[in-house]
């Protein structure tokens, strides 16, 4: 295997291979294939989803030697510095280290300059929140009436910090975070063309943990590969998850009083090194779907055709599905909810996430004596 990181290895070069963003590639195409491109653009969102990628496709599209396109080749002089980030008219500014005024006074010293090898000179500003009000007011003028040969191209993370003087001189687009069958089916062709093999289990799992960033997925899957063996096994133990069955049975023996089963139970979650602030996650997210089976009275048996269960599932759902009442539910997530915002005041997570099991075990205790 090639010796980068896969999310290097594996970034888009052409606007076909993006995932999960067709609204911002159609918009984009469009504008290409017309030839008529506002001079700047704002793509925000979530990290690790595309931002940057789209704004250096989109660089590559108005730089391509066979002229302005939705389709560049990849191939030509001015495509291929662009991937390599050597080409002398697209400008990439890191915007958390050019927060000063006089940062972005140099750039505006410079842009009346035209462009050396391209059509147009562009500016990529990563983080684009991060500038100074003063810098926001020295680029207003410049973004309000840009030489043509200009363009700007803002990614940020946190949109409403910037001015809405600026956002209403820019067309703005909110990229989506990724599906998690769209990354699981990308981290498998990836995967495929490494000729590695995996447990198609391990990927569902690095899937959701990516948290809709396909960044995160294949910088996970460079870790587990680094373990030795793409297996479940070595996710759990990566990640700091436990098999589910045992959140099942946590879950389960809240009502049978028996706690000593219970924190039995929470002695052989330790022994795996658990990540204490995820099993509260993990239970947190159980308890949805139990709850969410009991209010909209879903056939378990149906539960099997929604990608989020697993057949061996479906038995604890039923063991759990008739001990708790919905408010029981409800109040029990809310528990878990206060305790993993406060965890950090524990003396350490594991007795942090003992107490809320005991504020738990207390609160059942009190409800069965009414």
């Amino acid at each position: 295997m090639n010796s980068h990181i896969l999310a290097s290895k594996w970034r888009p070069y052409s606007f076909n291979n993006v995932i999960g963003q067709n609204h911002v590639i159609q918009a984009i195409k469009y504008s290409l294939s017309i030839k008529k491109i506002h001079p700047a653009w704002i793509l925000s969102g979530s990290r690790g989803i595309g931002k940057t990628t789209i704004a250096r496709i989109f660089a590559m599209g108005l730089s391509c030697l066979q002229g302005v396109t939705n389709n560049p080749c990849g191939y030509c002089e001015n495509c291929i510095s662009i991937k390599k980030n050597s080409f002398l008219d697209l400008i990439e500014l890191d915007s958390a280290s050019k927060t000063k005024v006089e940062d972005i006074r140099e750039i505006l010293e410079i842009i009346y300059y035209p462009p050396v090898k391209g059509k147009y000179k562009i500016y990529i500003f990563d983080e684009f929140h991060m500038l100074s009000k003063h810098s926001f007011n020295a680029l207003l003028k410049i973004i309000e009436e840009p030489p043509e040969y200009i363009k700007f191209i803002f990614a940020t993370t946190e949109l409403q910090k910037i001015p809405s003087t600026i956002l209403s001189r820019c067309i703005q687009f909110h990229l989506k975070l990724i599906d998690k069958n769209i990354i699981f089916n990308q981290l498998k062709y990836i995967l495929n063309k490494e000729n590695f093999k995996y447990d198609e289990e391990a990927l569902k799992i690095l899937s959701e943990t990516s948290d809709g960033s396909m960044r995160d997925a294949l910088n996970l899957t460079d870790q587990l590969i680094s373990m030795g063996e793409l297996t479940t096994y070595n996710v759990y133990l990566m990640l700091g998850l436990i098999k589910k069955k045992y959140l099942f049975l946590l879950i389960e023996n809240f009502k049978t009083q028996k706690y000593n089963i219970i924190f039995n139970l929470i002695y052989q979650i330790s022994k795996f090194n658990v990540n204490w602030l995820t099993i509260i996650t993990e239970i947190m997210i159980l308890l949805h779907h139990i709850l969410k089976i009991k209010i909209l009275n879903k056939n378990l048996n149906n539960l099997l055709k929604d990608s989020n269960f697993q057949k061996n599932e479906i038995f604890f759902y039923k063991n759990i599905l008739d001990k708790f009442s919905e408010i029981e539910l409800k109040n029990l997530y809310n528990i878990l909810s206060k305790g993993k915002k406060n965890l950090y005041l524990s003396p350490n997570p594991k007795v942090g996430f003992e107490m809320i099991i005991l504020e738990i075990i207390i609160y059942l205790k009190n409800i069965n004596e009414i």
